[in-house]
């Protein structure tokens, strides 16, 4: 590959790394702030998970460029030829860092879900129903409790 061929493979491995990763910043920050009501944690990791992808692809751009891969010998089969494996490469790590993404969203879910207080079930029945609280079992005859209140039945109910 001459120098034009490997300097337009360079350019134009680094413009579709740093779009992609835009891409990538920006709908993971707003994927992440959908469950996130900090915006500044949002920002900071999407920012870190960008990062390390950046650096990851600017690593393989450069092992592709020192590669020999001359795909016929002509400078502009060897750029398609080259920027194709970096295509490849390029999508398999959109694929891990949008994995680490929703990794990621779904962890700030499930501690959003469990971190706020419930409701107590007291709350959310009626004032007339008296929740029974401890043992829902009938005592044996001596032993100290109480007997279990039951519900009026159905057929009580409709008469």
């Amino acid at each position: 590959m001459g120098t034009d061929a490997y300097l337009a493979f360079i350019g134009l491995g680094l413009i579709m790394i740093v779009s992609d990763g835009q891409v990538l910043y920006r709908s993971g920050k707003r994927y992440l702030s959908d469950v996130d009501s900090e915006g500044d944690s949002v920002h900071s990791m999407a920012k870190l998970v960008t990062v390390l992808f950046h650096l990851v692809m600017f690593g393989f751009l450069a092992l592709l460029s020192v590669l020999n891969f001359d795909f016929g010998g002509h400078n502009l089969r060897a750029i398609v030829g080259n920027l194709g494996i970096l295509l490849l490469l390029l999508a398999l790590v959109h694929a891990v860092t949008m994995a680490v993404m929703s990794q990621m969203h779904d962890a700030r879910a499930t501690e959003e879900r469990f971190a706020r207080p419930r409701p107590s079930p007291a709350t959310t029945t009626s004032t007339n129903i008296q929740l029974q609280r401890g043992p829902v079992v009938t005592p044996v005859p001596g032993q100290q409790g109480r007997d279990p209140r039951l519900s009026p039945s159905i057929e009580d109910q409709l008469n």
